[in-house]
């Protein structure tokens, strides 16, 4: 299993403190099954925020990670970690895509890879 991004002994930051309060992205709108892309190389990770190198560090391309996905490695509400991607969007950190449309989903090889990997949680 992949290393957890939030170690347990660590102190969390409240979910109000790293979205400033908000509860909606300003500019840009996620689902749960939009794929997160960084927009960043690893080396321009240092100034930014442990939660958003978390973030960044989990979604290499070209593949990336759905929001939902991401959210649950970082223990995190849906909502606060839609507020959050959506700031990395507006910063221009991540890159993000609409969900599969139904014909891309009725392939059946792209199914059991999101099974396994869901398995693998």
């Amino acid at each position: 299993m992949a290393e957890d991004p939030q170690p347990r002994d660590r102190r969390r930051t409240r979910l109000y403190a790293l979205t400033d309060g908000r509860t909606a992205a300003p500019h840009t709108v996620l689902t749960m099954d939009t794929t997160i892309t960084a927009a960043v190389d690893a080396d321009a990770l240092g100034g930014l925020p442990t939660e958003w190198q978390a973030i960044l560090g989990m979604c290499p391309p070209p593949d990336g990670r759905a929001v939902a996905e991401i959210a649950a490695r970082m223990h995190m509400r849906l909502t606060p970690m839609t507020v959050l991607l959506g700031e990395l969007a507006d910063r221009g950190l991540i890159h993000h895509r609409p969900p599969l449309e139904g014909a891309e989903t009725s392939n059946v090889h792209l199914l059991m890879r999101i099974r396994d990997s869901l398995a693998h949680l």
